[in-house]
């Protein structure tokens, strides 16, 4: 049994972990191809970094909303769904917003 703030503390250090190593693995391809879509390096930056906010924000929010559990087991098992369906969330959501502006090859 885990008093709730030590579950707490837990629970976000297991989210920031697991967001934070999609982040930096995700970090340098996105900021290569959106240098391309972008145009500029500027513009290529702030949505790299954008990105990169998402990509943890939005698991901490799954996270944060879920009941914090006593049993260490429950625990990890919960955070470690609802941060892996934050961060496929966020992929999804940058995935559909750079496939809209990637140029599709004409079919003709």
């Amino acid at each position: 049994m885990l008093i709730p703030i030590a579950a707490l503390l837990l629970t976000y250090a297991v989210t920031l972990a697991l967001a934070g190593l999609a982040a930096f693995v995700l970090r340098r391809p996105l900021s290569i191809l959106l240098s391309e879509l972008c145009g500029t390096e500027e513009r290529s930056s702030f949505w790299t970094v954008w990105s990169m906010v998402m990509m943890i924000a939005l698991p901490l929010l799954f996270v944060s909303m879920a009941r914090i559990a006593t049993d260490p087991t429950v625990l990890i098992q919960g955070t470690v769904a609802a941060t892996l369906a934050g961060i496929l969330m966020a992929m999804a959501g940058m995935g559909l917003a750079v496939w809209r502006r990637v140029p599709q090859p004409n079919i003709n």
